[in-house]
């Protein structure tokens, strides 16, 4: 979580038990649905991730602090860009829906590249501060100048909620409005520190997939 390393550690060690669990049951039972399943799992890495960013702050290890800076833009700038259209790619049947949605894929996986790999190569391109109690990853981006940051996220955020709304099953496409409500609610109250909230609230609405693989599991072994 954004706001403490005790907050973020605890957010973690509730999602990988429950992503370990939805991967247990996608494996077993729906493996279409395998990817989407990591989703716990994959936040709750990051949340732990973000704590030990905490914990670089508050000892002043810097060189922790680096090293898990980058660890988090990992997912942020980069992994959710391209695994989000993934995951429903995967769990898609043949078709114009799962074409568009592989285009997805490889768009997500070429912005990811283009907002992550410059702050690995470019030495003060990424600086972590805090702010009203939340860390602020503050970046340099290649698009500076030419396009607004708010262009910048939107463009984020349509590739992420696109590929949700797309799915053909209901319950993924509700997850993906929530996921758009976590992002005008944090744009609107928590624009400071966009990045850090906005992951935190997607990693908690990450756990309603728990929920979907559970019912989708009784339909299945009712067919």
């Amino acid at each position: 979580m954004c706001f403490s390393a005790t907050a973020s550690i605890t957010a973690a060690a509730v999602l990988i038990p429950i992503g370990a669990y939805c991967i247990n049951i996608a494996r077993k039972d729906m493996p279409g649905w395998l990817m989407l399943a990591a989703y716990p799992m994959a936040f709750g890495l990051q949340q732990a991730i973000e704590g030990a960013v905490w914990l670089g702050i508050n000892s002043n290890n810097q060189s922790l602090v680096d090293v898990a800076s980058l660890g988090y833009v990992f997912f942020s700038h980069f992994f959710w860009l391209f695994w989000v259209p993934f995951s429903v790619y995967y769990m898609e049947t043949a078709g114009a829906r799962k074409r568009f949605l592989g285009v997805l894929t490889i768009l997500g996986f070429l912005y990811g590249l283009s907002l992550f790999l410059p702050l690995i190569l470019r030495e003060g391109w990424l600086v972590i501060e805090t702010a009203q109690d939340s860390l602020l990853y503050k970046t340099t981006m290649i698009y500076d100048g030419i396009v607004n940051r708010q262009v910048v996220r939107g463009i984020y955020a349509l590739q992420v909620f696109l590929a949700l709304i797309l799915s053909t099953n209901r319950k993924v496409r509700v997850f993906g409005i929530m996921i758009l409500m976590s992002v005008l609610g944090t744009f609107a109250f928590f624009k400071y520190a966009f990045v850090s909230v906005w992951c935190f609230f997607a990693a908690i609405l990450s756990a309603y997939l728990l929920l979907i693989l559970r019912s989708e599991r009784r339909q299945f072994n009712q067919t």
